[in-house]
Order: structure tokens, then C-alpha cells, then sequence
């Protein structure tokens, strides 16, 4: 089979910008902000591992539905499960407050440690796709 590395690696170069902003957010202390982009980096590092193989973009949003796809390729994804759990609560009500209850506002509502948790994630997947991807990339 045919990899599709050049649309992958483009994917995977996203994902570790939308990891820079989280960090600067963070630093910032635009927590909800952090978390947000943590949920982005995450997503963007499977897609590229799953447009890897698949060679077509998928429209999924969830990371633990990007996780059980990812785990179709490979096993090893299925250990961050618990990982996209926590991430897929940072997709919507981290940006609109109608997601969360009133009175609450999303800037106000996300703390430093959901912050560094998000980061911590949104970190090991991604290093966990590169190392799968360039690890292949250099046959």
C-alpha cells in the first residue's frame, strides 16, 4: 500500500503549531484558550496519522473516535483513550459560553491545571504520531 506521507506531514506541521499557540496561551494564562488549541493539536497529529494511511481526510471531531480509527492501523493508540476523554470536553465549551452553565464564561472557567493536563496530552499523542510517521517515512 501506497502511504500518503506528503499530505500527512502537512497535517501533522499544523498540529505542531496549534502545540506552540497552546503553549503561548498558556504562559499568556488564556487557559480556556490552551485547552482549546491542546483538543486542536490533538486532533490535527491523528488525522495526519489517519490521512497517512487512509489517503483522504476525515471529518471527525472527537478524539476518542480519532483514537478508535487511529487504533484500526495501529494498537498502540488505544492507550490514550482516557487522554481523549478529557480533550474532547475542551472542543466546544472552551469557546461558548451557552455550553456551560450560567453564569459562567469559558475564560473564566478553565484553571491552570486543566491547562497543563491538556498541554501533557496533546503532547504525548502528538509525539506519539510523529514517532509512528517519520519512523515509516524513513523507509
Amino acid at each position: 500500500m501506497k502511504l500518503n506521507k506528503e499530505d500527512a506531514l502537512r497535517w501533522l506541521e499544523q498540529a505542531e503549531h496549534n502545540l506552540r499557540v497552546a503553549e503561548n496561551n498558556s504562559k499568556a494564562k488564556f487557559y480556556s484558550d490552551t485547552c482549546f488549541m491542546a483538543d486542536q493539536t490533538a486532533q490535527m497529529a491523528l488525522k495526519a496519522f489517519i490521512i497517512y494511511h487512509k489517503k483522504r481526510l476525515i471529518w471527525e471531531h472527537s478524539i476518542q473516535e480519532l483514537l478508535a480509527i487511529s487504533s484500526q492501523y495501529d494498537k498502540d493508540f488505544e492507550k490514550f483513550i482516557e487522554f481523549g476523554k478529557i480533550l474532547d470536553r475542551y472542543y466546544i465549551p472552551t469557546r461558548y459560553p451557552d455550553a456551560l452553565a450560567r453564569p459562567a464564561v469559558p475564560y473564566k472557567t478553565y484553571t491552570e491545571r486543566d491547562a497543563k493536563e491538556a498541554l501533557e496530552f496533546a503532547r504525548e499523542i502528538l509525539k506519539n504520531v510523529k514517532e509512528k510517521i517519520f519512523s515509516k517515512t524513513s523507509d
